[in-house]
């Protein structure tokens, strides 16, 4: 990438108030890239990133009502009623009310809802494939455990991002 080495010969020689010097201006730059390439293959399928981590958290982690949903995302639990209520526009969820309490709600992936969320998942390794390859797999763990780390470190909740 040129554009990336022509960025490092200006920070050779900027001071150290450069944004070219700050990690959250890279780690911004990639997480931003990543997301870009990841929502360009999922438009194609009527998905958003969001609307994927929703229905992947029903088929892949076993979520199964609205609260949990937002909890193991960090999200808002409106958000994810809105991403819900798309979701099952599109027949890839339904929502099932508790026959005792009305208020209950369990929600499931329909068979086209598992069938796309997989199909999904195959794009999400290839964008993290195509953005790791530089790295080796230990390099990725560590990375992975630093974000973590750095995580662990904000006054702000995620839900509230």
């Amino acid at each position: 990438m040129e554009w990336i080495a022509s960025m490092k010969s200006i920070t050779d020689t900027e001071t150290n108030a450069s944004i070219h010097k700050s990690l959250g201006y890279w780690v911004g730059l990639l997480s931003r890239s990543m997301e870009a390439e990841f929502s360009r293959r999922l438009a194609p399928h009527g998905l958003t990133r969001m609307s994927y981590a929703v229905i992947g958290s029903m088929v892949f982690d076993n979520q199964t009502v609205p609260s949990g949903i937002a909890d193991f995302l960090g999200v808002d639990r409106a958000a994810v009623t809105r991403l819900l209520d798309k979701l099952e526009a599109q027949k890839l969820i339904a929502r099932d009310r508790d026959k005792k309490d009305g208020r209950s709600v369990s929600i499931r992936a329909t068979p086209q809802g598992r069938k796309l969320a997989r199909e999904m998942q195959k794009h999400s390794r290839a964008v993290n494939a195509q953005f790791s390859e530089a790295l080796g797999p230990s390099d990725q763990d560590r990375f992975v455990e630093m974000v973590r780390l750095m995580l662990a470190q904000s006054h702000t909740p995620p839900d509230s991002l």
